[in-house]
């Protein structure tokens, strides 16, 4: 017996992989804070002085990490968060010395929330809980027991990040062999799929360096090119809603939606590029339908598809009787899918579908070059995207890249490129628009504001774009001249 569902048509390609960016995927971060004299010291306590609360550098990233708990359970319910305490007297295992576990890495229950909400408006159960230990700690230890809480929950996230708060620049041991063991601990969280986002506190009293420790550590498990930021963050009394703004910002994953070939000469010359979404608004997702019975703790409702079949003449007869017509189960394979064709459905096998939707593997094809003074701004459609030089494929790509990237700023001219995305989205027009790299002087020290790059902006089809009349049709106040019908308009309808 076959049943035969309609087809949905395809959504939009440039959506479909926003949607799979933001929403869809699950993310699992693990909240590292080291606990240290230094940590818990008060910043800048003359400040206090003005009216502002005295406070720590552990504190502030409690609260942010708080912060970050809050907005996760209600835009990503499902996501795993958990906080680590490393450098503390007491310790939840004793296999990993001066590790707390505050939240395991999970899904967030209610009560380990108002636990942290206590510690934080409670400073005598803050005061017991950030106690550090005698000995300084061991950031190989640290990370070890992060990755097994990674471990635990390998494969069921997508994104996996371990924020890592702390304001010692050189954690050194005095082991030969300590800097190697801390790369090793990297490179294992990074065979996991785990991104380490650094977050090096500095005040105005006590700088941080990362040339002594870190940068050596943490790039060793990033490839070239790839981006992570390490610049420190400058904390006072003044400033911790710094701190917050830093991890607001790095909330989504920073990670490429499409890896493509960027063909430049086709068949000829090709190139490695990732894209990402540099500006999306990102809307709060709908909350979960739960069950619960009287007495009984909530539980999360989960729902499933069921597929029936109706019999079209018995369905006629039966609501003829004012009876509903009985419908019959049938499995998941039974069922096709299929086009309505005047009163037919017209059955399509899954291949013949997916050959319908096939029109070319995923690239951007570089089809000519135009002066940079006829790109119209006003025809961007859609946020943009980045492209970026990768050498996972094609070795040279960055250099190759950065003679495009030169080449159409010295020329004053962008390229017209068919792009398609992914190989399931649908191909559009773009602008190759190249942006140089802005860096501004700021504390001190240079800041990149703008990366060097090239952004794809979408350009419309000739048949997208449509002029208003030239003239009004008449002088009907308070109404916009092209809502207005003409006359030959009125005496169509009549006809």
């Amino acid at each position: 017996m076959d049943s035969y569902q309609f087809m949905n048509p395809v959504p939009d390609a440039e959506d479909a992989i926003e949607e799979f960016d933001f929403r869809n995927q699950k993310d699992a971060i693990l909240y590292c804070i080291e606990v240290s004299p230094s940590m818990l010291a008060t910043i800048n306590p003359a400040e206090a002085d003005d009216g502002t609360e005295p406070t720590s550098a552990a504190r502030v990233a409690l609260e942010s990490a708080y912060m970050m708990l809050q907005q996760r359970i209600i835009s990503q319910p499902s996501d795993a968060f958990g906080i680590l305490l490393f450098g503390t007297k007491d310790q939840t295992d004793p296999a990993y010395e001066s590790c707390l576990m505050l939240m395991d890495l999970a899904v967030p229950e209610a009560s380990e929330i108002k636990y942290i909400k206590e510690i934080l408006e409670d400073d005598e159960k803050f005061d017991s809980v950030f106690t550090p230990s005698d000995t300084p700690p061991s950031i190989v230890n640290t990370l070890f027991c992060a990755n097994q809480q990674f471990n635990a929950k390998s494969g069921t996230y997508m994104f996996q990040r371990l924020f890592l708060v702390t304001n010692n620049d050189n954690p050194s041991d005095p082991r030969p062999d300590y800097r190697k063991s801390a790369r090793t601990r990297v490179h294992d969280l990074f065979g996991l799929g785990v991104r380490i986002e650094p977050f090096f506190l500095y005040t105005e009293k006590r700088p941080f360096d990362t040339s002594k420790f870190w940068e050596d550590v943490i790039f060793s498990g990033y490839r070239s090119d790839d981006y992570v930021d390490i610049q420190p963050i400058l904390i006072t009394a003044k400033q911790g809603l710094q701190m917050k703004a830093h991890v607001k910002a790095r909330q989504t994953p920073r990670h490429a939606i499409f890896s493509v070939p960027l063909e430049i000469v086709p068949g000829k010359l090709s190139i490695g590029v990732k894209g990402y979404v540099l500006f999306k608004r990102q809307d709060i997702q709908r909350s979960h339908y739960v069950y619960e019975q009287e007495g009984e703790k909530a539980v999360i409702a989960r729902s499933h598809t069921q597929y029936t079949y109706t019999d079209a003449t018995t369905a006629l007869d039966m609501r003829a009787m004012n009876a509903e017509p009985k419908t019959e189960e049938i499995d998941k394979n039974e069922a096709k899918r299929g086009f309505k064709f005047g009163r037919e459905v017209l059955p399509f096998a899954p291949e013949e579908i997916q050959s319908l939707r096939n029109i070319g593997e995923a690239c951007i094809r570089i089809i000519g070059f135009k002066p940079i003074h006829l790109f119209d701004p006003s025809y961007n459609m859609r946020p943009s995207y980045f492209i970026y030089p990768s050498e996972e494929d094609y070795v040279g790509s960055i250099r190759t890249f950065g003679a495009l990237h030169s080449s159409l700023l010295d020329e004053n001219k962008y390229a017209l490129a068919w792009v398609k995305a992914t190989n399931r989205s649908s191909p559009f027009l773009a602008a190759l628009v190249a942006c140089p790299e802005i860096i501004e002087r700021e504390n001190g020290r240079d800041e990149q504001k703008q990366s060097p790059g090239i952004f794809v902006i979408k350009q419309p089809f000739a048949d997208d774009i449509r002029d208003f009349p030239a003239q009004p049709h008449n002088d009907i106040k308070g109404i916009p001249y092209f809502c207005l019908a003409t006359h030959e308009q009125i005496l169509l309808t009549f006809i």
